[in-house]
């Protein structure tokens, strides 16, 4: 990075910090809204869950769903420990999620996602339902090498 004062001619010149990777693939922005735009409201494990399942399809496959379930159940042990969504925030996310075009299975997942980030009420357990739709992926989804194979 060079800088330059116009009063004293002064020039300064850094290394633009190096960047391993790209920190915004494809997969992420390649529906209607970003997956980043919906994962910022949610807590570490929500966020996690939600992203890998946003992703599976064209990244990590089985094994994304086997990582957001790992999310989910971690949440679930944690449930009482963080912050709801307001009714605003998710009644936002829920009409962009609908925007995004994902395939009914997805969608469901990622739904029930951000209504356990806002739904938390006695004897309801949105956490369950969440890890519940990633189960239902998972049986749907050949196996890797299948998968691999066909891709």
């Amino acid at each position: 990075m060079t800088v330059r004062n116009t009063q004293t001619e002064t020039v300064r010149t850094e290394a633009a910090p190096q960047q391993g990777g790209n920190t915004n693939p494809g997969y992420y922005k390649n529906r209607a809204f970003e997956c980043v735009g919906f994962a910022q409201y949610l807590n570490f494990n929500l966020g996690n869950a939600f992203k890998y399942i946003w992703r599976h399809k064209e990244k990590g496959g089985r094994e994304d769903l086997e990582k957001a379930l790992r999310y989910l159940e971690r949440q679930r042990a944690d449930a009482p420990k963080f912050k709801k969504l307001k009714c605003r925030r998710y009644e936002k996310m829920y009409a962009g999620l609908k925007d995004c075009g994902f395939d009914g299975g997805t969608e469901a997942a990622l739904l029930a996602v951000i209504s356990a980030a806002y739904y938390i009420r006695d004897g309801e357990d949105n956490f369950a339902w969440a890890a519940a739709c990633v189960e239902d992926l998972l049986e749907k989804m050949p196996p890797e090498e299948q998968r691999l194979n066909n891709g």
